[in-house]
């Protein structure tokens, strides 16, 4: 699928006109037509601020990621911090001001919230670590 596919569904989804966006956005309404025709990509700045208004991630927009991979992952973290309480307990400790690069920034989360990410990196990093382990 392409990115003006994605854009384009993403809109429709949210409900929004191009008029609609292309106001929020602050640009003309033809930049959001060519984008959605794929005639044109916005540049990066604009890719985030796509991504915040659509509430997914600029790798969802750019077909990186979908939205199952992105559910699959935090329920993986899920089972290997019931599996592991080490995890848990490591994200308990750490530090809640570090590593907040999230979806739009880290002031529209609840620590709750900024916890299970933080917990669903590290068990992903931890599962990575592991399929290497078992690969060597």
């Amino acid at each position: 699928m392409s990115l003006g596919t994605r854009l384009k569904n993403l809109r429709r989804a949210n409900k929004l006109t191009q008029k609609e966006v292309a106001t929020r956005l602050e640009i003309d309404n033809t930049t959001i037509s060519k984008w959605e025709a794929d005639i044109y990509e916005p540049n990066a700045d604009t890719l985030d601020k796509l991504a915040t208004l659509y509430d997914t991630t600029v790798d969802h927009l750019l077909g990186r990621t979908t939205l199952s991979d992105l559910h699959e992952s935090l329920k993986r973290s899920a089972q290997l911090m019931k599996e592991d309480p080490a995890l848990k307990e490591q994200s308990a400790d750490s530090d809640t001001t570090v590593g907040r690069a999230f979806f739009g920034g880290a002031d529209k989360y609840t620590e709750e919230e900024i916890e299970v990410a933080r917990a669903a990196a590290r068990a992903a990093i931890e599962a990575m670590r592991k399929a290497r382990k078992q690969k060597e």
